[in-house]
């Protein structure tokens, strides 16, 4: 998505540059670095203003000037994606922030020539690049645009809920999403961070028609992709009793807990959980004591709560499961309409999401 990433001093000395490992360029990058210096400064000195960006016929040229140190420094960003300036303009003051910040001494001082010393900031910037999204972006475009299972990629603004940048092959319901995905997003990262101490790394919606909506929080934006499946099994699933009689089980959980104390669980499952929606615990098999983690169940009503209206508001449909991946372990909530199944298991095991959905499938299965 960025073709040209270069960083000169007001001489047009060519500081650093980077491109990604698809680049065809010609590698003059000497050659365009004293060109946009040369525009630049006539810009400055002939209209009194610096140049924010230049659109040539395929090309997007971002520029940025930082003025605080002694060497004067201009940044530039090129894309051939105009849907994507928005959110190029952050990556270009994250990456000015980082880089002045990392060689402050060496550029509040006259220029000497010596500009091996800054290619150590490749790191930076693939840790920037990441960190907005970008490292996934190009395929995850080819994946939609070939028709496969991957629908929609969004990269969403984490507090605001401002969408940077959309492609997708099937109806998204912007303002929706950028409402309800920050909101989910801050209950699971409570739940996680204050009940188990471990960072949020993913969260998983599956509605019973196996639509799919996978966030990823990353440092400066959320990703948040659409999955669907081919198999549906929403009339199957809305056909089960837990879904006709709205308290019928809750009444005798004797006879809702035998149906689960039968069942054949998945070794991947580390313990379960039967919760009512006022987050009573009524069933429990803990299999792996190492995972004990009985006191935070009930909490977790309150996200499949929410997750339940993000898959209604969204897609209209019936949520299937919600799951959360921490850093070590990860919590499935299956829907059984007036009460949930709670599974917890370790996150390397419960790694994608076609695996979380066939263990719950399995599940849906033999209660059928």
């Amino acid at each position: 998505m960025i073709d040209d990433l270069l960083i000169m001093n007001e001489s047009g000395a060519l500081l650093y540059n980077w491109h990604p490992e698809s680049y065809k360029g010609n590698g003059k990058d000497d050659l365009l670095s004293g060109f946009l210096t040369a525009i630049n400064s006539f810009a400055t000195v002939e209209r009194g203003e610096d140049i924010k960006s230049l659109k040539l016929k395929e090309t997007q040229i971002i520029f940025e000037k930082y003025n605080k140190l002694f060497q004067k420094l201009t940044f530039v960003i090129t894309t051939k994606n105009e849907e994507l300036i928005e959110l190029l303009h952050a990556v270009i003051h994250d990456i000015m922030e980082k880089f002045t910040h990392l060689f402050v001494d060496s550029l509040n001082k006259k220029f000497d020539g010596l500009v091996s010393q800054y290619q150590i900031f490749g790191k930076n910037v693939k840790e920037i690049i990441k960190s907005h999204g970008l490292d996934i972006l190009n395929d995850s475009i080819k994946n939609i645009d070939e028709g496969t299972s991957l629908k929609a990629i969004i990269l969403l603004e984490p507090k605001g809920g401002n969408i940077f940048y959309i492609h997708a092959k099937q109806y998204v319901n912007k303002d929706k999403i950028s409402f309800l995905i920050p909101l989910i997003l801050k209950s699971a990262q409570l739940l996680y961070q204050n009940n188990l101490n471990e960072k949020l790394n993913w969260i998983l919606l599956n509605t019973a028609r196996n639509e799919n909506l996978l966030v990823e929080p990353r440092n400066m934006i959320l990703v948040v992709r659409q999955y669907q499946l081919l198999e549906s099994f929403e009339e199957e699933f809305l056909a089960l009793e837990f879904f006709k009689d709205k308290d019928k089980y809750l009444k005798k959980p004797k006879k809702l807990t035998e149906k689960f104390e039968s069942l054949e669980w998945d070794p991947y499952i580390k313990q379960i959980y039967l919760v009512d929606l006022m987050g009573k615990v009524f069933f429990s098999n803990i299999f792996d004591a190492t995972y004990d983690c009985s006191d935070y169940i009930p909490e977790t009503i309150s996200f499949l709560t929410s997750s339940k209206k993000v898959s209604e508001e969204i897609y209209n449909r019936t949520l299937f499961n919600a799951s959360i991946g921490g850093e070590r372990l990860a919590t499935i909530c299956m829907n059984f309409n007036n009460f949930a199944l709670t599974l917890i298991g370790n996150t390397r095991d419960f790694n994608n999401f076609e695996f979380i959905q066939a263990i719950c499938a399995n599940i849906y299965e033999k209660l059928k």
